[in-house]
């Protein structure tokens, strides 16, 4: 039970930290990888940097997987912003059953490319990720590629 409540906790503190880490007056960006059935929002990501949420959206309850992490700008132009950031991969709910709450790492290289001249926040999102599980045992190299929008 203190799992679960820990874990809810920790949902509402990165989601709450999120939507304030900037003013009010930010931008928050919505993107879905239709792929992988995985929804982000994040900050704004024409700024250097930015906060990312993601959430399985194709997944039961009990194995509700989201991940938190800060990201980077490393270069930003007018068609295309390329980053970087690293973060951790959770399931609150795990605590419920006695698992623990931290699934893995990743590090991410992403590119946002903003395609439509008349639309800047329209973009479209490329990101490999290398995953390593909690202990460092294994891993994998995901690929993701979905579409995304910059609300002003």
């Amino acid at each position: 039970m203190n799992c679960i409540l820990f874990g809810s906790r920790l949902l509402l503190i990165s989601v709450f930290s999120l939507f304030s880490f900037h003013k009010a007056s930010s931008q928050i960006a919505l993107g879905y990888h239709p792929f992988q059935s995985v929804l982000s929002v994040s900050s704004s990501t024409e700024k250097s940097f930015w906060l990312d949420y993601k959430l399985e959206t194709n997944s039961f309850l009990s194995n509700l997987n989201m991940e938190f992490s800060p990201k980077y700008n490393v270069r930003m132009s007018e068609r295309v912003n390329y980053y970087l950031g690293a973060g951790i991969s959770i399931n609150p709910l795990n605590g419920a059953s006695d698992l623990p709450v931290t699934n893995g790492y990743f590090f991410d290289c992403g590119v946002r490319i903003k395609p439509l001249s008349e639309d800047r926040n329209v973009q479209i999102i490329f990101e490999l990720s290398p995953y390593f599980n909690r202990e460092f045992s294994g891993g994998s190299l995901r690929t993701r590629l979905g579409i995304g929008y910059n609300f002003n």
